[in-house]
């Protein structure tokens, strides 16, 4: 409940109500899956777009923080992985989501290995959504870490900082975009992106 963490949460939720808002207004009758779910903040989140918990799954590796998912969650599904792959048939999910997983694991084998599974049991048609920093912190803080390295479906991203950048702020006056925009080099610089993949073809 720091001032911090609830202005970055704020931050998620922008990203996605954006992102995934310019593709659904509702994620009723949705088929979602959170690959690395942690303590299953996220699988909850849906729940407040329309998502139903039987439609819902995460999926992480275990430790204490997926035992807390199951013990704050016993009406959604949480599964115990390897961290390779997705035990589920192919197409089976509308929406495949991941907050901070790739930038978690220690090789890019491994991420296109985990990219791969994501995409085969999302259904043509479906989304993925994307949010994680913007460098890849578990191997090399310096080398960027981007969505279209993984996926080669449409991706509209957009970049995210601690907080919501002064343009955002300020009332869009016609004509003045540009000045508007300049104050943007005095708000926080980006820490993550955010992006909607797909549709799956």
């Amino acid at each position: 409940m720091t001032e911090r963490s609830i202005n970055f949460r704020a931050q998620q939720i922008r990203a996605f109500g954006a992102l995934v808002g310019s593709v659904t207004n509702t994620l009723a009758g949705w088929k979602i899956l959170d690959v690395g779910c942690g303590a299953g903040y996220w699988v909850r989140a849906f729940l407040e777009f329309d998502a139903r918990a039987e439609d819902l799954v995460g999926i992480d590796v275990s430790d204490v923080r997926f035992e807390l998912a199951r013990a704050k969650n016993p009406l959604i599904r949480f599964l115990h992985t390897d961290g390779m792959t997705i035990p589920f048939g192919n197409g089976h999910f509308n929406l495949v989501t991941q907050f901070v997983t790739f930038s978690a694991m220690p090789s890019a084998a491994l991420r296109s290995r985990v990219a791969g599974e994501m995409s085969r049991v999302l259904q043509p048609g479906g989304f993925l959504f994307w949010w994680d920093h913007c460098t890849n912190a578990a191997t090399d803080a310096d080398a960027a870490l981007r969505p279209a390295d993984y996926f080669n479906w449409p991706i509209r991203e957009i970049s995210v900082g601690e907080l919501p950048r002064p343009s955002e702020c300020l009332q869009s006056l016609e004509g003045i975009e540009r000045f508007v925009a300049g104050f943007d080099r005095l708000g926080y610089p980006a820490t993550h992106t955010a992006a909607i993949i797909g549709p799956k073809p």
